[in-house]
């Protein structure tokens, strides 16, 4: 059975998570710029940027061999493990004062 490379989901959350905040400040900018309300598309850009860059990531893991697959989803798997564990690192520094 042939194994396929996937992002783990909370990669998936926070590149969604990046992109929503990039694309709100630019059409905050970009409002301001043009003194014209652009805040209602921004779940319109958003969605269309995160799917492009979820199908272009996903183009290049499917070029990974079969036999690399399981290295290459416990790699994904130990950066989302990372991720966390410096999220939580930071919100436990940020509470001790």
């Amino acid at each position: 059975m042939q194994t396929f490379v996937e992002l783990p989901e909370p990669i998936k959350a926070l590149i969604l998570m990046a992109f929503t905040l990039a694309v709100t400040e630019a059409l905050k900018l970009a409002s301001a710029a043009l003194k014209y309300d652009l805040s209602g598309y921004a779940a319109q850009v958003t969605s269309a940027l995160v799917a492009a860059t979820l199908i272009v990531i996903n183009a290049v893991f499917s070029h990974i061999p079969a036999e690399v697959a399981p290295i290459a989803n416990s790699v994904l798997d130990l950066i989302v493990v990372l991720l966390g564990s410096w999220g939580a690192y930071k919100t436990i520094r940020q509470f001790q004062g």
